[in-house]
């Protein structure tokens, strides 16, 4: 069995938590799904690069760093036989998620990740070292302070452990369709979102570029090892029961939609219109030696120079 029918089949025959299934969305695409079918494509990438940094590790320390749902426990199972600690890392993990959690030996903290948030809660200190792997999936985007939670991962993870992210891709086809037809810009959901809203869901506050990406990783004492473009297809799909199956929804075939999937489909030949990022990277360097070293200056000479060599105007 290859690993794309080994993953079909996981997500057919996956339970989801009773919490997991979205019924208040109000993108009808979502509604009445759960993670694994509305985010097919997204966590097939993810089994596939944990698949593959899975012959360089025994019995792994995971961090499931904003873990809500929790249902990358169940995939981590999967493909680690033997998970010996795991750590669900997020903000208002209520009281049904954590014994649910506990079910499958997965420790929970509840604390702030990102204190930089308006009317943000108390963080709390993880006291978790040496870890193998940590996942930060579709999280990263919606940090005001990337740094301060990048951090905090150096420092549970060991000496090389592992660090995967996906997040949104800011150069994605759709937002560059969308300033040249409209003039609209990506950031204004993040915009207003800043504004108006106080409540427990984070919105997207930032998206970034491979760059972007790969500057603030090495700020902090990472190395990329490898970086993809990839086109999450969202809620493209569904599991037809009666042949146990996963199909595509099929596009209404109007006249405009056509026009816009080939014109889509032409940009995606692009890598970097591709609307998703999944990073690969690895710490290789210790927290105390990573802030020692991390530049700050008043000067504006100074700042224009490290501006220079680092976006290569």
């Amino acid at each position: 069995m290859n690993y794309y029918d080994d993953y079909k089949e996981f997500v057919i025959n996956y339970k989801p938590f009773e919490w997991e299934i979205n019924h208040s969305d109000f993108r009808q695409e979502i509604k009445g799904k759960h993670s694994f079918i509305i985010g097919f494509i997204r966590f097939y990438k993810v089994f596939l690069y944990l698949e593959k940094i899975k012959k360089n590790l025994q019995n792994p320390k995971i961090i499931d760093v904003g873990s809500f749902p929790g249902n990358m426990v169940m995939l981590c199972k999967k493909i680690f036989k033997n998970i010996p600690e795991y750590y669900s890392i997020g903000l208002d993990l209520d009281e049904k998620f954590i014994e649910k959690m506990k079910e499958h030996k997965v420790k929970c903290i509840n604390t702030e990740i990102d204190p930089q948030f308006p009317n943000a809660k108390k963080a709390v200190d993880w006291n978790i070292e040496n870890s193998d792997i940590c996942l930060l999936l579709d999280t990263i985007e919606h940090l005001v302070d990337p740094i301060f939670c990048l951090d905090k991962i150096n420092k549970s993870l060991k000496h090389q452990g592992y660090l995967l992210i996906t997040t949104d891709n800011i150069t994605n086809f759709l937002y560059i369709a969308d300033m040249l037809r409209k003039g609209k810009s990506p950031n204004v959901h993040p915009i207003l979102s800043s504004m108006v809203y106080r409540g427990n869901h984070r919105p997207h506050h930032k998206e970034f570029s491979k760059e972007e990406l790969k500057f603030i990783l090495e700020r902090c004492g990472f190395e990329v090892l490898k970086h993809e473009y990839f086109d999450r297809k969202q809620a493209y799909y569904f599991i037809d029961r009666e042949s146990n199956s996963i199909k595509k929804h099929k596009i209404k075939k109007t006249f405009k939609n056509i026009i816009f999937e080939l014109i889509k489909n032409t940009g995606f030949l692009i890598p970097h219109l591709r609307n998703h990022h999944i990073v690969l990277a690895k710490k290789i360097k210790d927290i105390d030696e990573v802030v020692k070293n991390r530049k700050i200056t008043n000067s504006i000479e100074e700042w224009n120079q490290i501006r220079k060599n680092t976006i290569n105007y």
